[in-house]
């Protein structure tokens, strides 16, 4: 990988996880609005579509902007075979992996510590959560729609 390409993925990953951060502080004050007592086992069900969304918008507008920059010469492309799957189709794939993944961490996380937790606490762990899913699974995903025969 080249210096700019590198650049291009730490760069994108990041505004990955900005925006991903601010969703998930956003939606979890939709839903638990500044309760002052949540369960572990609502925020384990609250991981099902944080981890969806987080992980499907990871996926889809840095591959869309990726896919674009390669299509007018911006971005080099990474050696290798081409993507196999659609953009799409990859979205939806690892959206449903860091669902099962996720459920698998907050339970093992709520399992036995404590039964409910304040809303800062949930805050905080709802953005610990997003900011980490979206900075594992952008330059995954980005380095793969890089991929091109060259």
């Amino acid at each position: 990988m080249t210096p700019e390409q590198r650049r291009y993925v730490v760069g994108e990953t990041v505004i990955s996880v900005v925006i991903n951060t601010v969703i998930s502080v956003g939606f979890a004050w939709l839903m638990f609005g500044g309760a002052s007592s949540i369960s572990m086992r609502a925020i384990t069900l609250d991981s099902i579509p944080q981890s969806f969304m987080i992980t499907l918008m990871s996926v889809l507008v840095p591959g869309f902007l990726t896919l674009r920059r390669l299509q007018v010469g911006v971005l080099a492309p990474l050696p290798g075979l081409p993507p196999r799957w659609s953009l799409p189709v990859r979205a939806v794939c690892a959206a449903l992996i860091a669902i099962v993944a996720g459920l698998a961490v907050h339970a093992a996380l709520g399992t036995g510590w404590v039964a409910d937790v304040g809303f800062s606490t949930l805050l905080a762990v709802k953005i610990v959560y997003g900011a980490t899913l979206a900075a594992v699974v952008t330059p995954f995903m980005l380095r793969y729609a890089m991929r091109r025969d060259i």
